[in-house]
Parts: structure tokens; sequence; C-alpha cells
């Protein structure tokens, strides 16, 4: 598990950083969202030793990084698939890992042929491709079977067929009992691949829930229902509209969109009422709809046209508006 307590990181007058308080637990796949900007790569640097907190504490299995003895052993971490020698072969970086983690040098070729890079695994990192890159760095995440994986945008770079290799291998990880911290920008791959999600805002956690309640909470229950029969139909409708808090709107082709009931409710409903239906769905918002949502107010560097949403209110789980947070531009480029 890693569990971050009051997490504070300060530049100058600049807070990355904000309190941040939330526990990844293992056995699932926590996605990591912010804006650019909004501290996750600071955050990960913290949990992982290489920036010191201002305040607060980032642990994990209740240790501080520094203090682990080996450390690619407890904890597996891509931050930057390009900090490799250029001149130096995939194999010889991840034996130079082994050897001073004391692990087994066979393990190196174990994960080369986990990530598929055997046949270039002698090869120049400097001539390797951006996705051939992720792939080193995944392999030396798992080069000490670690129980915690920490992984910043593994899919930039990936084909189609390593962006899947990545979910599946992610959510395999987590079926095996391991804590799985991964960030991205790629909403429709983290909707596929995330259990649970912590976002942040300029620095402060906005939400801190599962992908489920995330997405229920952005929007109200609602359903689609095709009835094809216009007496049947009829019945249903009112029905519905003698619901509290339900409203039915209805199509040309005799489709119904229903707000206020899930496709559940709407088919135990028809069964009653002795409606036949055809079709009947929930419709959910997307991912990236909720986190606009969510997020709009946090945005550091925006564009523009972006709507002025509300600032994240509507969110469940652990929340604290963000909208009166100071900048958190950090250094290097800015903290994200």
């Amino acid at each position: 598990m890693i569990t971050l307590g009051g997490l504070t990181k300060r530049y100058g007058d600049t807070l990355a950083v904000d309190g941040l308080t939330c526990d990844i637990e293992p056995g699932r796949v926590t996605g990591f969202l912010g804006p650019n900007g909004a501290g996750k790569s600071t955050t990960m640097r913290m949990v992982l030793g290489l920036d010191h907190p201002s305040g607060g504490r980032a642990l994990i299995a209740g240790r501080p990084y520094a203090s682990l003895r080996r450390p690619q052993c407890a904890v597996g971490a891509m931050l930057d698939a390009r900090a490799v020698h250029p001149a130096r072969s995939g194999r010889t970086h991840l034996v130079a890992q082994a050897r001073s983690n004391g692990i087994p040098v066979r393990r190196v070729d174990e994960v080369l042929e986990a990530v598929g890079l055997t046949k270039a695994a002698r090869r120049p990192a400097g001539t390797y491709s951006l996705g051939m890159s992720g792939r080193l760095g995944v392999a030396s995440a798992l080069l000490g079977d670690p129980p915690v994986l920490v992984l910043d945008e593994p899919v930039n770079g990936l084909d189609p067929d390593g962006v899947r290799w990545i979910r599946r291998l992610v959510r395999e990880q987590a079926a095996e009992g391991r804590t799985v911290f991964l960030s991205s920008h790629l909403m429709s791959e983290m909707q596929l691949t995330a259990d649970h999600l912590v976002v942040i805002g300029r620095g402060r956690l906005l939400s801190d829930t599962s992908m489920a309640d995330f997405l229920a909470s952005a929007a109200p229950a609602s359903a689609r229902v095709m009835v094809p029969d216009p007496d049947e139909r009829a019945t249903l409708v009112s029905h519905l509209a003698a619901t509290d808090g339900v409203s039915v709107e209805r199509s040309a082709g005799g489709e119904l969109t229903v707000e206020g009931r899930t496709a559940a409710e709407i088919g135990d409903l028809a069964h009653r009422c002795g409606a036949r239906i055809h079709e009947l769905t929930d419709v959910r918002v997307s991912l990236e709809e909720a986190y606009m949502n969510l997020t709009a107010r946090s945005v550091e560097y925006g564009t523009a046209g972006r709507d002025d949403a509300d600032d994240g209110t509507k969110a469940t789980g652990k929340t604290n508006a963000a909208a009166d947070a100071p900048s958190s531009t950090g250094i290097g480029g800015g903290a994200r």
C-alpha cells in the first residue's frame, strides 16, 4: 500500500502539492488524474524519494522509500521512459539495476521477454522508439517482482497492441494483489483500466473514489428504452411519469430516454405493466466528460473555448474544492 498523509510540496512561493491525503490500496488499479500542473508527477516523485516533502509523508508499506534496503524489490517505478544512458543496451541497463538490488541476472531476460524486447535487448537504448523505451521502463519496474508499481504515463508512444498489452499487464498485476498506481491523460484507456480514481487539481485532492461511483456522480441515472407497441409504450410512459424525479423524452422512432431511473429499474417496471421491450440500456457519461466537469476550474494551462464548469463539488468520495488553490507550476517545466 502507498499512504499519503498531508503530503505537501512547496517550490518557493509555489504550492505544488497541498495537503494530499489518500491510500493507494493493493488489489486494484488506481488511476491518478489531474490537469497539467496539478502536481501528479511531483506527488509520484515524493513517493519515490526523488523530492522531499515540505510537509506530511509518503509511505510505501508503512515506510519511506529512502529506508528500503532493496528498493526495486519493494516498488517498481517508471517516471521517465527516456531516463536511460543512450549508449547502454537495454539489457545492460537492466543488468546494472539487478546487480545493485541483489536480483538474479536471469530475471533480466524474463522481464525483457515479458515486455517484448528480447530481440532489441542488445541494441543501444538511444536507438529505441518512444514505445520501446516505455517497454524498457516497464521491464525495469517489473525487475524485482515488487508488490507496488508506480507508472507515470506508461502508454506514451505505444501502438494499439502495446496499449492493450499495458492494460492487460497492470490489471493482472493488481489481480495478483499488487498495488498499482497509474497516471495517464488518455481518458478512454483509463476508463477501461482503472478500478479506482484519485483526482487532483492545483495540488489538492478533488476525488478519491471508485470508477463506478465517479461516473455515477457526474450525471443522474438515465436509460434508453425501445417499446415497439404504441399502446404498451404509452402505458410505460404513464407509469414513469407518475414517479417523482423522472422525466421522459420521446423520439420519432418510438425510443424513450428516461432520466431518473436505471435500465434495471425500467425493465422491472416494464415487466410489471406488461410492456414488451426491444432495447434497454443505461446512458452513462464518459470518464472524459466526468473528469472535465470536475477539473474545469483547476486547469493551470487552459485553452480558449473550454467551458467554465463547476469546480467539482458534485464528485463523490473524499473531496476538496480547488478553485482558490494557488498556482502549481513547480520547477523544470511545471509540476504535473
